[in-house]
């Protein structure tokens, strides 16, 4: 195993908590950007003055030209044409309009593309097809992408809980999201110290899996008044095991792929983590309008069709009005967004059941020995 692998991994959910509540105490929506760029700064600081690495003297024009580009334009292009057929889907256009299946069908044809550049042209290609050789470096893939996604869904819309079932205020919904991150930091922290130690990350990962299918499984039962037992066990449970899946899958592949590798099975893993958290927000604001859509005619009735309209269609974007409205209106305003959000909690937690799949061949499949 990789020595130091990942050791510091659990303070990244802990700094971008906190940069998160430092931009909610600001005036403008672009402190949620402008918060980063002291820490970015202070990190490109620290590497450039203590970051000492041994590389080849390449001059800069043959290293461009060794860049992998027409890898890099094809897996861009069809990240970007996938995200925007299923944002639009359901949405802004029909699922079955020309618009949302010519993006979908054409995000598949470059990857196609990209998948024959990568194992037939590119000489230096940005993802290398030997990481996919072995069938538990994919199963590694698909743990970290059903991991992403579910942590990225449950972070995303408990705040949306928060504020607009419960009329929190953005910064009261940072209060109340604190122990998610502190059970997920304090997990994963204690997980990348156990399985530095002992060299043992399977069974960290079967039970952050029993531990998240349990939490997120609950979140289902959220109340549209605040039970706060509920909010903050179901919010523990669930961090837990989150936590205690964020070195394993990148542990095993590093395994299986040798040395000669690990460094681009760590860039892949992390593209594929960042892909599955921007799927996840992607599709659960799809299945979350889609279900407000399906409430609009049940609004019109107490709301007035303008107030429903605006509320079914964007309900994100107008909690503020949702507070201004008269009890018994507001109360079937968010009787409407909390049935709503219980769906995208069914969504989420359908990536488990990938999940324990994947993570049972990983487990069956890995020639190092099983608990290990």
């Amino acid at each position: 195993m990789p020595k130091g692998s990942g050791r510091w991994v659990f303070l990244n959910p802990l700094i971008s908590y906190m940069l998160h509540c430092i931009s909610l105490t600001c005036p403008s929506w672009r402190w949620c950007f402008w918060v980063n760029l002291p820490v970015t700064g202070l990190v490109f600081l620290l590497l450039w003055l203590t970051l000492k690495l041994e590389s080849p003297d390449t001059p800069i024009w043959s290293g461009l030209k060794a860049v992998d580009w027409t890898g890099c334009l094809f897996v861009i292009g069809s990240t970007i044409m996938l995200f925007l057929g299923l944002d639009f889907g359901g949405v802004s256009h029909p699922w079955n309009s020309a618009t949302v299946i010519c993006l979908i069908i054409f995000a598949g044809v470059l990857l196609g593309l990209f998948v024959v550049n990568e194992w037939r042209l590119a000489k230096y290609p940005v993802i290398p097809l030997v990481l996919f050789h072995h069938r538990s470096g994919i199963a590694s893939f698909l743990v970290c992408f059903c991991h992403g996604y579910i942590f990225m869904g449950e972070a995303y819309y408990l705040p949306l809980y928060f504020q607009a079932v419960l009329s929190s205020s953005p910064i009261m919904s940072g209060v109340y999201i604190i122990p998610f991150v502190l059970a997920l930091t304090v997990s994963a922290a204690l997980t990348g110290f156990f399985i530095q130690k002992t060299g043992v990350y399977v069974p960290a990962m079967w039970s952050g899996l029993a531990a998240m299918t349990l939490g997120v499984g609950l979140l289902i039962n959220l109340e549209v008044t605040a039970n706060w037992g509920k909010i903050m066990g179901f919010q523990v449970i669930a961090g837990i095991g989150i936590g205690m899946n964020f070195e394993g899958p990148l542990l095993a592949l590093q395994a299986i792929v040798g040395s000669e590798n690990t460094a681009t099975a760590t860039a892949t893993i992390g593209f594929v983590r960042t892909l599955s958290t921007a799927i996840s927000v992607v599709i659960g604001t799809v299945v979350f309008q889609n279900q407000m859509a399906r409430k609009e005619s049940q609004l019109v009735s107490t709301l007035g069709e303008q107030l429903a309209s605006q509320v079914s269609r964007d309900a994100m974007a107008n909690i503020k009005v949702i507070d201004t409205l008269p009890l018994d209106q507001k109360l079937v305003a968010r009787q409407a967004i909390y049935g709503s959000l219980q769906t995208v909690w069914i969504m989420v937690s359908s990536g488990l059941w990938y999940k324990e799949r994947m993570l049972t061949r990983l487990c069956s499949t890995l020639h190092l020995q099983p608990w290990g």
